[in-house]
C-alpha cells in the first residue's frame, strides 16, 4: 500500500491523471473536488472567502487555498491499497509528511497556459489572463522548492498513460 501526493501548478494535468490512475486501481482524491476539504482564506484576516471566475491576480495574491489537514487525515485513514491525493494547496508543506512519495507534475509554461486558456467544464480557475499572470509569478520558485524537498518530477508533456506508468513503477507496480 502506498500513499502518494501528486502536485503541480494548475494546467499540469492533475485532474486528467486522476482518471488514469483510478483505472489502474489506485484510489484517487482530487482535493479540489471534495466538498469542504479545501477553501479560500484571506491571508491577513484568515477569514474564508469565495472565489469567482475572473476575479483576478490581486484577489489571488491576497488569498490562499487551504486544505483541512484533519479532514485529509480522516480521508486517508479509511483507505487500504494504493491511494493518491492530487492537488495544490498553500499549506501542503504541513501535510506532505502523510505521504510516502510526492510527485511534481511539470510542463513548459506555454503548455500549462494553453491548457488553462482552453479549459472546458466546471473548473474555470486561471482561465482568466490576470490569474495566469499570478501563477507565472510564483510557479518556478514553487517547483524548485518541491524538487529540493525530494519530490519526484513527472513530465506532463508526456501522455497521461506514460505519466501513470512512471508513477506506478515508482510505487512498485
Amino acid at each position: 500500500m502506498s500513499k502518494i501526493y501528486i502536485t503541480g501548478v494548475s494546467g499540469t494535468g492533475k485532474s486528467t491523471l486522476t482518471e488514469e490512475l483510478a483505472k489502474r486501481g489506485v484510489v484517487c482524491f482530487d482535493i479540489d473536488a471534495i466538498s469542504d476539504l479545501c477553501h479560500w482564506r484571506n491571508r491577513q484576516t484568515k477569514q474564508r472567502a469565495e472565489y469567482q471566475y475572473g476575479i483576478g491576480k490581486d484577489w489571488l495574491e491576497a488569498h490562499e487555498w487551504i486544505c483541512d489537514q484533519d479532514k485529509l487525515e480522516g480521508l486517508l485513514a479509511g483507505q487500504s491499497g494504493d491511494v493518491a491525493v492530487l492537488g495544490l494547496a498553500s499549506n501542503q508543506n504541513d501535510f506532505q509528511s502523510l505521504f510516502e512519495k510526492i510527485f511534481l507534475l511539470r510542463c513548459k509554461e506555454e503548455t500549462f497556459i494553453h491548457r488553462l486558456s482552453t479549459r472546458d467544464g466546471e473548473n474555470q480557475f486561471a482561465k482568466d489572463k490576470s490569474e495566469q499572470e499570478h501563477i507565472l509569478s510564483w510557479y518556478k520558485e514553487f517547483e524548485d522548492n518541491m524538487l529540493k524537498s525530494g519530490a519526484v518530477p513527472i513530465d506532463s508533456e508526456e501522455t497521461t498513460q506514460q505519466m501513470a506508468d512512471r508513477i506506478m513503477v515508482a510505487i512498485g507496480h
